[in-house]
């Protein structure tokens, strides 16, 4: 079965400030909730930060540890 991934459809103004933002930018609801990112290319500044994380000793999990354990949580 094909998964379909979920999506919006929005005004042209709103197109128009995705396209040209050089950042990400936060996506609100009209109540002011947070809703999320859309996130463009990585930054030099974040690749600096995943090469430095990458040499370091801190523990890290894999995808799969982080959902094994978060279906562990549900079931208690």
């Amino acid at each position: 079965m094909d998964s379909v991934i979920p999506h919006i459809v929005v005004d042209d103004v709103q197109a128009k400030i995705i396209s040209e933002s050089a950042g990400n930018i936060e996506i609100r609801d009209r109540n002011g909730k947070h809703l999320g990112y859309v996130a463009h290319d990585f930054t030099d500044e974040d690749i600096a930060i995943a090469k430095q994380r990458m040499v370091s000793a801190e523990l890290r999990y894999t995808t799969r540890q982080v959902l094994d354990h978060l279906e562990s949580l549900e079931k208690k």
